[in-house]
C-alpha cells in the first residue's frame, strides 16, 4: 500500500511539472498568447473597433506586467470610450488559470489611478467612490453572452465612466521565465438602449473559519430583499480548493426555491439560473458554501490568498431600465434557525472526476495539496469503463449506398446519410485548377440524401435527386433543413427536407473555384449554430480556412489555423470536418493532413486549443462532439503511406485531450472512414467512403479491474474459469445512454483524390487473447496425462493385490486440484470488513466456482451545461405574484 501511494505522489509531481511547461484545458492555450513583451502587449490593446453606427468592441488588457510575489492583485483603469450611455452585451476573457487566479471587472466614477496599473491588493483598492462588479472569471471559464435586450449600462447617466480591471496573480512561479502578462477582457458594446439592465447580486461570507481535519464546514449567508423585482438569468460560484458545492436560493413564505447550484471546482463560468425564480420585495436571498478541512493542518480563513478560502455566490439578473441597480451585495451570516430548513441538496457535494480536478488545478505544490492527493488518489475504487462495439445486425437490410461522404442527425434524431450514388471521386475528376472534369455525366440521378431509422436502418424518406455532382459534408439545422457541400460545384447549399428537392440558399458560384469571400474551392463541411443560425464552412481541399456567414448567407468573417505559439503557426492542410460545441460556444475542425483537431471561439475565431495524438497515425478525417461528462470528442482517422496506424474511431476527453476509447468494426475493417456522428441515445455511426457503408456502434459497459489497498483483481475470463464445474458464457453487457446532442462532421481523404487506403494492420489484442488460452490448454493436457499415469500405476498395483479401486480416487485428486485452483476466499467479505470499502461489485466476484451472472449496474454521465442564458422574460404584471 505504501509503495502504491508513493508511486501516485511521484506521478502527480511529474504531472505538475508537465502542467508548468505546456498548456492545458480551455484557456491554457492562451498562456503563450498572453505572455508577450510589453510592446507587444500594448499593440494587442486595440482601440475601440466600430462595427456599425451603434456596435463596437473595447479591449481591456494588462500592459505587460510581471508580478514579483504570489497573490499579487493588480488593477488598471480604462475610460468608457464614449460620453453617451452605452451597454455591455458580451464578455470575452483572454486569460489562462496557469497564470491568472481570477479576474474581476468593476465599474465606477473615480478609479484610484488613471495613469497606469497599480497594486490594488493593499489599502488602495480599486475605486475612490462606490464600485460595481460587472463580471467575474476564474478557472478557465468560457465567454459569457447576455440574453437579447439585456445589457450592463455604462457611460453618461450610469455613474460609471471608468472600467477597472482587477487580476489576481496567484502563483509567482508561473513567471519564472520572466515573461510579461497582458491578460484581460474584450467587451462587446452597443449604443442602442436596452429595455432591461443587467446587474450582479453577490452573496459572500466574510467570517467563516474552516477547522483543520473537520469533514464538513458550512458557510451560510442570507439577507432580506427590499428593492424592485429582479429576474435572475445566470449564476456563478467561487471558492478555492476546499469548496465542494455552493448553492443559492430565494426564500418566499418559508419556501426555498433554487436559483443555482454548482461545484466551484468546475469552470467558474456563469451557468443558467432557474428561469422560474424571480425576486421581489420581502423575499430573502440565501446561499450556502460547503467546505472540507480534511488535509489541512491549520485553520483556514476567508481571505484573498490562494491558501485562504472564499465563499461567493454571484447572481446575474436583469430588471426594468427605469429601476436599474447595477450591483447589490449580501454579507450577513444566516441564522441557524433559518438554515435548518435549507433543502438537503445544498449539503450534497457535486462529484468532480479526479482527471477534471487535476486538469483544473493551478500549479501550487503545497504540503496540503500532496496530502489531499494521497487521500483521494490512493483509493480509486471500482474502475467501470465503456467500450464501443459494432452492432453487427445493423442495418437489418441493405441500404444500397454509393460512396458515403457525410452523416448528420435531424431534429427528430433520425440518421441522415449523404452519399454519391453512381458517381465517384477519382484521379480524373478534377484538373490542376480544381475544376470538375465530368460535368457531362450530369447530376446524380439517385436519391443522395437518405433519412433512416437509427434503431434498425430502415429508410424513412429519400431526397436529393438530380441536384449534386460530388456530395461531401452535411448537417441539419433546427428546422430540419440540410446544409451540404458539393466539391464539384464548389458550393454550400441549403436544401429543404420536404422531399421537393428545393435549394433554399446557395453560396459560391457553381463549378467555379476561388478563394475570395464569394467563392469556395472544394468546401468540405458545414456547422450551424442553433441559437444564432450562423453557419461555419470549412474550405477546403484547395483553400485553408474557416468562413463564417449569417443565417441569410451574409459573409461575417474568416480565419486560418491557430497556434499557442504565434511564432510557429502551421497552416491548415485540408480542414475537412467541422463541429459546433454549443455548450462551450466553440467550433472545432479536423485538420486532416496535419492529423490534429483545432478549436476556436465561435463568435470571434480566437484559437482555443489543439488536440493531437500519435495514435491518430497522421490524419484525422472527421469529428463530432457530445457534452456528456466533461465533453467528449469522437473522431475517425485516416491512413498515410508512411504510417501504419490502424483505421479506427476514437473517444477523447475534450478537457484532458486523452483518448478514452478506440473502436473499429468486428466483422470487417474500415477502408476509409469519412464521417462520424453521435445520436442522443449514445449510438455512434461512421460513414465509410471505401466500403460504401455505414457502421453503427453502441457503448458497452465493461468491468475491467479493481484496485484496493494495493490489490488488483482482474476480470475473470473464460479460460480462467475452465477448471470450474460449469462454464457459462459471459453475461450480457448493459448498454449506456450517456451521450447527448448531435453535432456536424464531415469527411476525410487525400487532398486531391479520395482513393482507398491500404488495409490496416491486424490488431495485436486478438493475438494476446489467444496466447493465454493455448498456454492454459497445454498445462491442462499435461496435468491430465500425469493424472492418467498415476491412475494407471495405481490400477496395476491394485490388480496385483487383487484389490478394487475406489471410485473416488480420481475425484479426490481432481477435487484437490479444484480446491487449490478456485479456493474459497470471498472478496466481498474481505473488502466489506475494511472501513471505506464497498461490497458492490465484489459479492459475486469470488473465487468459488459459480455460473451465476454478476450484476452490472447502469451508470450515467452527468453533463455540465455551461452558460447560455435564455431570452429575457418580461417582468410580471404588478398585480400578479411570482
Amino acid at each position: 500500500m505504501g509503495l502504491f501511494v508513493v508511486c501516485l505522489v511521484i506521478a502527480f509531481l511529474q504531472h505538475s511539472h508537465s502542467v508548468e511547461t505546456q498548456a492545458s484545458l480551455y484557456g491554457s492555450k492562451r498562456v503563450l498568447e498572453n505572455a508577450l513583451n510589453p510592446s507587444d502587449c500594448v499593440s494587442r490593446v486595440k482601440p475601440p473597433q466600430l462595427f456599425n453606427s451603434q456596435n463596437f468592441t473595447v479591449d481591456l488588457r494588462m500592459p505587460g506586467v510581471l508580478p514579483t510575489k504570489s497573490d499579487t492583485y493588480l488593477c488598471m483603469a480604462f475610460p468608457v470610450p464614449t460620453s453617451r450611455d452605452s451597454y455591455i452585451v458580451d464578455f470575452l476573457p483572454h486569460a489562462s488559470m496557469d497564470t491568472v487566479h481570477h479576474m474581476l471587472l468593476f465599474g465606477c466614477q473615480t478609479p484610484v489611478s488613471t495613469s497606469s496599473y497599480w497594486d490594488c491588493g493593499s489599502v488602495q483598492g480599486t475605486c475612490e467612490d462606490e464600485s460595481s462588479i460587472m463580471y467575474a472569471w476564474a478557472r478557465n471559464a468560457p465567454p459569457t453572452k447576455l440574453p437579447n435586450d439585456v445589457g450592463f449600462k455604462v457611460g453618461r447617466n450610469s455613474r460609471m465612466s471608468f472600467f477597472v480591471l482587477q487580476i489576481h496573480y496567484g502563483d509567482v512561479n508561473a513567471f519564472r521565465d520572466h515573461h510579461r502578462d497582458c491578460s484581460g477582457l474584450t467587451l462587446r458594446m452597443t449604443l442602442k438602449p436596452q429595455p432591461f439592465i443587467a446587474g450582479i447580486y453577490l452573496l459572500m461570507s466574510v467570517d467563516t473559519v474552516i477547522l483543520p481535519g473537520k469533514k464538513v464546514t458550512n458557510a451560510d449567508v442570507a439577507c432580506d430583499y427590499d428593492s424592485y423585482p429582479i429576474y435572475p438569468f445566470a449564476f456563478r460560484t467561487h471558492t478555492h480548493r476546499l469548496g465542494k458545492v455552493v448553492s443559492g436560493y430565494r426564500i418566499r413564505n418559508g419556501k426555498w426555491s433554487l436559483i443555482g447550484r454548482q461545484s466551484p471546482q468546475l469552470p467558474q463560468a456563469f451557468y443558467p439560473a432557474n428561469k422560474e425564480v424571480t425576486v421581489r420585495y420581502g423575499d430573502t436571498m440565501a446561499a450556502r458554501c460547503v467546505f472540507t478541512g480534511e488535509g489541512r493542518t491549520s485553520k483556514t480563513y476567508i481571505g484573498g490568498t490562494s491558501n485562504d478560502e472564499m465563499c461567493n455566490f454571484y447572481m446575474m439578473y436583469y430588471m426594468e431600465s427605469k429601476h436599474a441597480i447595477p450591483f447589490m451585495s449580501c454579507m450577513e451570516p444566516g441564522s441557524k434557525e433559518l438554515f435548518r430548513h435549507i433543502p438537503d441538496e445544498a449539503n450534497v457535494p457535486i462529484a468532480v472526476s479526479p482527471g477534471h480536478m487535476h486538469s483544473m488545478m493551478p500549479v501550487e505544490n503545497t504540503a496540503d495539496d500532496q496530502h489531499l492527493l494521497k487521500t483521494t488518489k490512493a483509493e480509486p475504487g471500482l474502475d467501470l469503463d465503456y467500450h464501443l462495439e459494432q452492432v453487427s445486425t445493423w442495418p437489418q437490410s441493405s441500404l444500397q449506398l454509393g460512396q458515403v461522404s457525410g452523416l448528420a442527425l435531424d431534429s427528430d434524431s433520425n440518421l441522415v446519410i449523404f452519399h454519391r450514388g453512381d458517381h465517384r471521386w477519382g484521379t480524373d475528376s478534377f484538373n490542376s485548377q480544381a475544376r470538375y472534369q465530368q460535368r457531362s455525366l450530369g447530376p446524380i440521378q439517385q436519391s443522395t440524401i437518405l433519412v433512416v431509422d437509427p434503431a434498425n436502418g430502415r429508410i424513412l424518406k429519400a431526397s436529393g435527386r438530380n441536384m449534386f455532382y460530388l456530395p461531401h459534408g452535411i448537417t441539419a439545422d433546427k428546422d430540419n433543413n440540410y446544409w451540404v457541400t458539393d466539391v464539384a460545384l464548389h458550393q454550400v447549399l441549403k436544401v429543404s427536407s420536404d422531399g421537393r428537392d428545393r435549394t433554399l440558399l446557395a453560396l459560391g458560384d457553381a463549378f467555379t473555384p476561388g478563394s475570395d469571400i464569394n467563392h469556395f474551392c472544394q468546401p468540405t463541411d458545414v456547422a450551424v449554430d442553433p441559437e444564432s443560425g450562423n453557419i461555419f464552412v470549412s474550405d477546403g481541399y484547395c483553400n485553408a480556412r474557416i468562413l463564417k456567414f449569417s443565417a441569410d448567407g451574409t459573409y461575417l468573417s474568416q480565419w486560418g489555423a491557430g497556434s499557442s505559439d504565434r511564432r510557429r503557426r502551421t497552416p491548415f492542410r485540408t480542414p475537412h470536418s467541422l463541429v459546433l460545441l454549443p455548450d462551450r460556444k466553440e467550433v472545432c475542425v479536423a485538420d486532416r493532413e496535419n492529423g490534429r483537431i483545432q478549436c476556436f471561439i465561435a463568435e470571434t475565431g480566437e484559437f482555443v486549443k489543439e488536440i493531437k495524438n500519435e495514435e491518430f497515425g497522421g490524419e484525422v478525417f472527421a469529428i463530432t462532439y457530445s457534452p456528456a461528462g466533461d465533453g467528449l470528442i469522437f473522431a475517425v482517422n485516416g491512413n498515410l503511406p508512411y504510417h501504419s496506424a490502424p483505421l479506427r474511431g476514437f473517444v477523447l476527453d475534450y478537457s484532458t485531450k486523452q483518448i478514452l476509447d478506440s473502436f473499429s468494426p468486428t466483422q470487417k475493417e474500415f477502408k476509409m472512414p469519412h464521417d462520424i456522428i453521435v445520436s442522443k441515445d449514445g449510438s455512434v455511426f461512421v460513414g465509410d467512403v471505401g466500403s460504401k457503408a455505414v457502421y453503427k456502434f453502441t457503448a458497452e459497459k465493461l468491468h475491467r479491474s479493481v484496485k484496493k489497498a494495493g490489490i488488483e483483481v482482474q476480470e475473470l475470463e473464460e479460460v480462467e474459469a475452465f477448471v470450474q464445474a460449469k462454464l457459462k458464457p459471459p453475461p450480457n453487457i448493459l448498454k449506456t445512454a450517456a451521450i447527448k446532442e448531435k453535432q456536424t462532421v464531415a469527411d476525410k481523404t487525400p487532398p486531391a483524390v479520395e482513393a482507398e487506403p491500404r488495409t490496416s494492420t491486424p490488431k495485436s489484442n486478438k493475438v494476446e487473447s489467444v496466447l493465454p488460452a493455448i498456454v492454459v490448454s497445454l498445462l491442462l493436457i499435461l496435468l491430465l496425462v500425469i493424472v492418467f499415469i498415476g491412475v494407471f500405476m495405481c490400477w496395476r498395483k491394485n490388480k496385483r493385490n487383487e484389490m478394487k479401486i475406489e471410485p473416488r480416487s480420481v475425484g479426490g485428486v481432481l477435487g484437490k486440484i479444484r480446491g487449490k485452483a478456485v479456493g474459497t476466499l470471498n472478496l466481498g467479505k474481505f473488502f466489506a470488513s475494511h472501513k471505506g470499502y464497498s461490497r458492490q461489485g465484489f459479492d459475486q466476484l469470488s473465487t468459488e466456482g459459480s455460473d451465476q451472472e454478476r450484476n452490472v449496474e447502469d451508470s450515467s454521465d452527468s453533463d455540465t451545461e455551461e452558460y447560455s442564458a435564455p431570452p429575457p422574460r418580461p417582468p410580471p404584471p404588478k398585480s400578479s405574484s411570482s
